[in-house]
């Protein structure tokens, strides 16, 4: 049997990831592929997920168990780590897996928080690369904002955050599409990009 491939979506938060994974997804159902979208980080993995979950959504509980940047972006790394072998094994499987936020965006978040490059690189290392990462550049849609969202409330982290986002799709060689188009025009830009490794 084939084995699938695994695509990465990246981009800042309310620009549009969802539904160009979702529509991935669909495109490469019609091509024939079994397709599934996968978002990151796996809240329903125990311990790490619910623990993530409830830190980036309710106020008290991030007061109450506040960590560094450094153990938080463990607690992402170790979710990632603790799904691979079911990512592998689906992939292994001929399965087509379109994630919605990676390792890339656990380091641009890290960097955005304060933390060290070397570090925040060093625990994501060991990690499966993916077959294609794609960065969705530009502006956010405001109205997709999460109330009390850890890094959806602060337009300014926000822009930081695509800062770094930008400067490490060179440091990784990242394609880069322009978000902001009409959402038909940034599927087609991503599907060429994907024509490329089918």
């Amino acid at each position: 049997m084939e084995k699938g491939k695994f695509i990465a979506i990246y981009g800042i938060n309310g620009i549009g990831k969802t539904t160009q994974v979702e529509l991935l997804v669909e495109y490469l159902k019609k091509q024939g592929k079994n397709a599934s979208r996968l978002k990151y980080p796996v809240y329903d993995l125990e311990p790490e997920g619910p623990f993530i979950y409830s830190y980036l959504r309710d106020v008290e509980f991030r007061k109450n168990n506040e960590l560094s940047t450094h153990k938080l972006q463990k607690k992402y790394a170790e979710n990632r780590m603790r799904y691979e072998p079911i990512l592998r094994e689906r992939l292994k499987n001929g399965e087509w897996i379109v994630a919605e936020d990676y390792t890339g965006t656990g380091i641009s978040w890290g960097l955005t928080w304060g933390g060290k490059l070397e570090y925040v690189e060093d625990i994501n290392e060991d990690l499966l690369k993916p077959d294609l990462e794609i960065l969705m550049n530009g502006p956010r849609f405001l109205s997709a904002i999460e109330k009390d969202h850890r890094n959806e409330m602060d337009s300014e982290r926000i822009e930081i955050c695509k800062n770094f986002h930008f400067l490490l799709s060179d440091r990784y060689g990242w394609t880069k599409v322009n978000a902001k188009q009409k959402i038909a025009k940034v599927q087609e830009d991503i599907i060429k990009e994907i024509e490329k490794i089918m």
